[in-house]
């Protein structure tokens, strides 16, 4: 079910992006929508969860006295996903980082 220009404007202000297509084309979005089985905020979640795998390519740098920290690009989509998934009910755990106990091998030896 394709997403009517109000869903779309909706969608695109709810990412925080324009309208220009530049980030979502409105097909890639009307395609999250399906994906998300028409629950809508499932659908931002995912729409997240797409920039927050891109992002996790950018680096943080500094040359001489200039310096740009794209990897906090990151941990801003990291706390919108949080917040979205929560919102549809998805929870975050897929992307929560675990700890691996290894006390275990101590008591074996």
């Amino acid at each position: 079910m394709a997403l009517s220009a109000d869903q779309l404007a909706d969608f695109q202000a709810d990412l925080g992006i324009s309208s220009d297509e530049s980030v979502f084309t409105d097909d890639e979005l009307d395609r999250l929508y399906t994906r998300a089985d028409s629950d809508y905020d499932t659908a931002v979640a995912l729409a997240v969860r797409q920039l927050m795998m891109d992002a996790a390519k950018l680096n943080s740098y500094t040359v001489g006295s200039s310096s740009e920290q794209k990897g906090q690009v990151f941990d801003h989509l990291k706390a919108m996903w949080e917040l979205w998934s929560a919102q549809a009910g998805l929870g975050g755990g897929a992307l929560k980082a675990g700890v691996l106990d290894l006390d275990f091998m101590e008591k074996s030896e």
